[in-house]
C-alpha cells in the first residue's frame, strides 16, 4: 500500500499533466478548423500569430503561478481554495478560447 503522500503527489501530477493534454488538444482542434470557418477572421489574421504567441505566455504564466502556489503547501483549507480557484481559472480560459472560435 502506498503512503499517503505518494499517492497525493501521483495525483497532482496526473492533474497537471491531464489539465496541460487538455489545453494542448483545444489548441491543436482550434489548428485544424477548416478554412470555411476562418474565412470570416481574415481581416484579423495578420495580426493574430502575434497575439496567440502573447496568450500562450499569459496562459502559461498563469499555471506555472498556480502550480508555484499549490507547491508551497498551504494549510488545507486554503490549498482547497487555491484548487478551486485554478479550476475556475482553467475553465475561464478554456471558456475565453472557445468562444473566439
Amino acid at each position: 500500500m502506498m503512503p499517503t503522500s505518494v499517492r497525493s503527489m501521483i495525483a497532482h501530477v496526473l492533474l497537471i499533466l491531464g489539465a496541460m493534454l487538455i489545453m494542448l488538444l483545444i489548441a491543436w482542434v482550434a489548428l485544424q478548423l477548416p478554412a470555411t470557418q476562418l474565412g470570416r477572421l481574415e481581416p484579423a489574421r495578420a495580426t493574430a500569430a502575434y497575439f496567440a504567441w502573447w496568450r500562450a505566455l499569459l496562459y502559461t504564466l498563469i499555471f506555472t503561478g498556480w502550480a508555484a502556489a499549490l507547491r508551497m503547501r498551504p494549510a488545507p483549507v486554503d490549498q482547497q481554495r487555491l484548487k478551486r480557484l485554478g479550476l475556475i481559472g482553467f475553465s475561464s480560459i478554456i471558456l475565453v478560447e472557445l468562444s473566439r472560435v
